[in-house]
């Protein structure tokens, strides 16, 4: 974790719920667009969820991190067990990348069914997976967040909300996620430094009396407006914070390109979309072209950094001008 992001937590208060909303499209869009979220409770399948837990649940004991546990007690978390080595943990659980993890649970009827219903449209994931297992500091009694953000400004020109959803029990200890009610604004608020590296909100920009929280319980799930702040909690408990989050586009929203680049200049780019196959966009001063870590890059640092065949999203316009290149990130497609 990056100590220079960390600040004091704000007040915060209950969110709204949603639920009563399910099935009005247009009533969801107008709250996505002024509440800044979705925040639905019990709806994703707990048989699936538990599916996707005992997949956390493996891969923490091979790190022997915790003790074997069945997967319905670790619904209410699963403890350190004081072995392991935390500071050795990966950073973003790569081994549920390598497993397909998301990929398999939203794949799973009850909750392909329920994203069908909630967006009226077959749902289209774009390629941004973060999987969490955020780890227990119960010395550190202070609660701080962990980093102010939103997700929009690093992918301009693509119009996803941000998907959120507890694996197991976060209550406050365990920290969760914070985000700001009413903030949709379409405003960058994050700090862009001289290399073009997108560095965070700064906490004394952001108003007071906005910021929401809630215990969160597997069957719940959150989702944000893309320019809606938000930052993780630090764990204070003695367990740790299952989570995962992942985009799905608006419905009715240009989807971006996704694929293997076939090949790529300084002003152009040629993609193989996994859907509809061969196409290039233009790419201009205005393209922001960026590393996973949200570093700007222009010219020859393009080409370098997307050869032939590596895998990108580009968002671009109605004059097929790029937006947006980035690499996918956490995500690798299902053969």
């Amino acid at each position: 974790m990056n100590s220079s992001r960390l600040s004091a937590a704000p007040r915060m208060h209950e969110p709204k719920t949603h639920n009563h909303l399910l099935g009005d499209h247009d009533a969801l869009a107008k709250a996505m667009d002024t509440d800044g979220y979705w925040l639905f409770r019990d709806v994703f399948d707990k048989d699936a969820v538990a599916r996707l837990r005992k997949v956390y649940i493996e891969e923490l004991v091979k790190l022997d991190v915790i003790d074997p546990i069945d997967v319905d007690s670790a619904a209410k978390g699963i403890r350190y067990n004081g072995r392991g080595d935390l500071k050795a943990m990966p950073i973003h659980m790569e081994p549920l990348c390598d497993r397909h993890a998301a990929q398999t649970f939203l794949a799973e009827k009850p909750i392909h069914d329920f994203m069908v219903k909630l967006l009226g449209e077959e749902p289209f994931w774009k390629p941004v997976v973060e999987y969490r297992a955020t780890v227990p500091n119960p010395d550190d009694g202070i609660k701080q967040v962990t980093g102010w953000h939103q997700d929009g400004p690093p992918t301009p020109g693509v119009d996803f909300i941000t998907m959120w959803t507890p694996v197991a029990d976060i209550d406050w200890d365990i920290g969760g996620i914070t985000f700001g009610e009413g903030l949709t604004d379409p405003v960058n608020r994050m700090r862009i430094d001289e290399t073009g590296t997108n560095k965070g909100i700064a906490a004394e920009t952001l108003p007071e009396g906005v910021w929401c929280h809630t215990t969160y319980r597997p069957g719940d799930v959150l989702f944000m407006n893309r320019w809606t702040p938000h930052s993780g909690l630090t764990n204070t408990s003695d367990r740790f914070r299952l989570s995962f989050d992942h985009r799905v586009m608006r419905p009715g929203s240009m989807r971006p390109l996704v694929g293997e680049v076939i090949s790529c200049t300084p002003t152009r780019i040629e993609v193989k979309d996994d859907v509809i196959g061969a196409k290039a966009v233009r790419i201009d001063t205005s393209t922001y072209a960026r590393t996973t870590l949200h570093q700007r890059i222009w010219g020859q640092k393009i080409v370098d950094e997307f050869p032939a065949g590596s895998r990108v999203i580009v968002g671009y316009d109605k004059g097929d001008v790029a937006t947006v290149v980035r690499p996918t990130h956490q995500f690798d497609p299902v053969v």
